[in-house]
């Protein structure tokens, strides 16, 4: 390890020497997974160019100074050349390596279809479209069913062929439920086709480790849509210095296709090393304070290579530039956080005889900007001030449906302002900063006193 970082020095070193130490940050495009920011703590690094100079290399003392070795220095031209060849194989999934994230179900329209007694009853169908260039794609043929009509589907079928049928048995799950949903979930691989080009007809293919998915209110519900995710990815190991850095590349619109908008990360097999966090494929990633871009050969993320890159900052100033909850961390908090009430029927029937606005925030124990939200943005001072004179009200929409119905909630957090007579003045849905929720609570409760 002690080289590795000698190593990753002399780089970051050249960097400095080359190019001298910015220190404005710049904006930079928000990643997210997933949900969240990368502010993990940060390794001190040289911050002028006699230190990084004198950080390149290192001497040691017991040796004559006839027998001290030579400085090992980089060139401007020695490290623009340099780069590392990166070779991608199927990452096994129960690796350290797999992604903690994953991107967004893709929902595929579920129709009714005639199916034989031996498949099941009361089928849905829909296709899935894989590879590249995706109109030359024979579309994969999925068929879901059940064994009664009041039970709910837990049989998926795959054309795997792509021939319009269906000749392998039946994935079986045992559906679970959760969040007062029925859900029925599949684990398989289906073929991603690539072809060499847009017309030549020579193409190869790969297995795609996707999830597919089921939600239903009721056993004897009819879903519309089933979800699909990747479930697999990337990895590969690149040797910079005479330390072994792992790189892992994962899909991030669930298309098998690899390329700019990815994401991608770099770990260093030493766990005592900070790993990179998540970016995306055209954006520069972290190994130590060092940056480098991932960049990819064709679009089966098969191979590309790490470039050394120059982001004209530090990684404590990039990170922070990163953070979206960086200003609302910060905020000045009140004595207090802001009190919700949690009966919303007696809330809002007070807001109505009082007279007064009545703010309705959706949420749920399992939304993350949710908890953000409770942590960051109603313990500050402007939003606490800003709710004065209005009943605020918190709703877990797991419990009561019945509400997300009413008032036609689609997704966490949702915020509403009520006139005190129950009319909607105003809504947000997502995550909002302190500064905009302290605008929303001044201007909506205006409108709902009106």
């Amino acid at each position: 390890m002690r080289n590795f970082r000698l190593q990753i020095l002399t780089i970051a070193g050249a960097i400095l020497l080359t190019h001298g130490c910015q220190s404005e940050s710049t904006d930079s495009e928000q990643t997210s997974t997933q949900e969240t920011a990368n502010t993990q703590s940060l390794t001190d690094i040289a911050d002028s160019d006699s230190a990084a100079a004198d950080s390149i290399v290192e001497t040691p003392d017991a040796l004559p100074e006839t027998q001290m070795p030579a400085p090992e220095v980089v060139s401007k031209e020695t490290f623009a050349a340099t780069e590392f060849a990166v070779e991608f194989s199927t990452g096994a999934e129960d690796s350290p390596m797999a992604p903690r994230y994953s991107p967004p179900g893709k929902g595929l329209p579920l129709t009714p279809v005639e199916v034989a007694e031996e498949f099941g009853l009361d089928g849905l169908e829909t296709q899935l479209v894989l590879g590249w260039p995706a109109d030359k794609q024979t579309p994969i043929k999925l068929l879901v069913t059940r064994a009664t009509a009041a039970e709910p589907y837990t049989r998926l079928f795959v054309d795997s062929d792509r021939n319009g049928e269906f000749n392998e048995p039946a994935i079986t799950v045992e559906p679970s439920v959760s969040r007062g949903n029925i859900w029925s979930s599949f684990s398989t691989t289906v073929p991603a086709t690539y072809f060499q080009s847009p017309v030549a007809p020579e193409q190869t293919t790969d297995n795609y480790a996707v999830n597919f998915w089921l939600v239903a209110a009721a056993a004897d519900e009819r879903p519309e849509v089933l979800r699909v995710s990747r479930r697999g990815f990337k990895t590969a190991d690149v040797r910079i210095g005479d330390q072994s850095v792992s790189v892992v590349l994962s899909d991030s619109n669930n298309d098998a296709i690899f390329g700019e908008g990815d994401w991608y990360e770099l770990k260093p097999s030493d766990s005592s090393s900070k790993a990179s966090g998540m970016r995306k494929v055209g954006d520069f990633a972290w190994l130590e304070e060092a940056a480098f871009k991932l960049e990819l050969d064709g679009v089966r993320g098969d191979s590309g290579r790490l470039v050394p890159h120059d982001p004209g900052m530090t990684r404590e100033e990039d990170l922070l530039a990163r953070d979206p909850y960086g200003a609302d961390r910060k905020a000045v908090k009140a004595e207090q956080p802001l009190q919700f009430r949690h009966d919303v029927d007696a809330a809002i029937a007070e807001a109505a005889e009082k007279n007064l606005p009545c703010f309705i925030k959706f949420e749920t124990t399992w939304c993350g900007p949710c908890k953000m939200m409770t942590q960051n943005v109603f313990t500050a001072k402007d939003v606490v001030d800003s709710s004065e004179g209005v009943v605020c009200v918190k709703v877990d929409g797991d419990e009561r449906k019945d509400l997300l119905e009413r008032y036609a909630v689609k997704a966490f957090p949702t915020g509403i302002m009520l006139a005190g007579d129950t009319n909607e003045s105003g809504r947000f849905v997502g995550y909002q900063s302190v500064a905009k929720m302290t605008a929303f609570l001044k201007e909506k409760r205006i409108a709902a006193s009106e």
